[in-house]
């Protein structure tokens, strides 16, 4: 899809803290009716990103659109269209719910649905007599999402929206934005270091890592770019020197004390054609493949190996 078809399109995004390189060269699409997330460590530069997205925060490098617009240039219409969900929303703690979602209704206008933003404060028990402040965190954050979809988003950003709740409340969260969005052919940009929070609804998965992207694409594209193959070879360097030698192997292992000389490749960018390549040129023979779990594809990017997990 063209970039100027996509939600949001950014490209060699850069942003700087003093002399701290926050984010560096980050590139990525989030196409209309998608759900797209954002997977890194606490600090990774993910909610910096969503801030240059939502045009509160200016970049310093690289070319943004969302919604059509340079985000820091977004016009009523669009940010009428744009919902983002964060802790820092301002909120007081003395506001009544009640009141509050009245006050939301009368800045959305005409988009918000009153009747869904009454739904979801029944299913999720958030009592609108209550003070905003004398919510749970969980409920607070629900409270939010309430508001959100009911302002029937073109664009839904959400920073760490599961933050505070138990297992099924994060479940049951998502499926309900999973839904909405579905039935609004809304677009979806969500943050989180919690795999198992976003492995469910992502179409596109994305890893930041310090401030880059090291790795991006749909969870059946990763986990194929991120195969394994068990060879073996009576000979350890040639494996070694030709991997080293083909883009696409990241890595090869070997147990010193397996006498059959089995050595485990890691690519990560997976094709039968690079495979073959490697097992003609050094020689080895192939014993099995390994399609790994998306949390291992997680863990080996930010930084624990595949060879390591459990």
């Amino acid at each position: 899809m063209k970039a100027n078809d996509q939600s949001v399109s950014l490209q060699g995004i850069q942003r700087w803290f003093g002399k701290e390189a926050v984010l560096q060269d980050v590139s990525l699409g989030v196409d209309p009716g998608s759900v797209t997330a954002l997977l890194g460590r606490n600090g990774s530069g993910k909610s910096t990103l969503l801030r240059i997205v939502a045009g509160t925060l200016a970049r310093h490098g690289g070319e943004a659109r969302v919604l059509g617009r340079d985000p820091e240039q977004l016009g009523v219409a669009e940010r009428e269209e744009l919902v983002w969900i964060t802790d820092e929303s301002a909120i007081s703690a003395r506001q009544r719910v009640g009141a509050e979602l009245d006050f939301t209704a009368s800045l959305r206008g005409a988009r918000f649905d009153r009747a869904r933003a009454l739904e979801l404060l029944g299913r999720w028990e958030i009592p609108q007599d209550k003070a905003f402040g004398q919510l749970s965190r969980g409920l607070q954050t629900r409270f939010r999402l309430a508001c959100a979809l009911a302002s029937r988003p073109r664009l839904l950003l959400l920073d760490e929206p599961t933050l505070g709740l138990d297992l099924f409340a994060r479940r049951d969260l998502l499926e309900v934005v999973v839904d909405v969005v579905a039935e609004l052919e809304a677009s979806v940009l969500i943050s989180s270091h919690q795999l198992e929070d976003v492995e469910r609804i992502a179409d596109r998965i994305v890893f930041l890592h310090q401030g880059r992207v090291p790795a991006a694409g749909s969870p059946d594209e990763l986990r194929d770019r991120y195969r394994q193959a068990l060879v073996t070879t009576a000979d350890g360097e040639s494996l070694q020197a030709v991997a080293s030698g083909l883009l696409g192997v990241r890595r090869v292992t070997r147990d010193a004390d397996d006498p059959a000389q089995e050595h485990l490749v890691l690519f990560d960018d997976y094709s039968p054609e690079l495979e073959r390549e490697l097992l003609d040129a050094s020689g080895a023979e192939l014993v099995s493949h390994h399609r790994p779990k998306l949390a291992e594809v997680y863990l080996e990017v930010l930084g624990s190996p595949l060879s390591e997990v459990a």
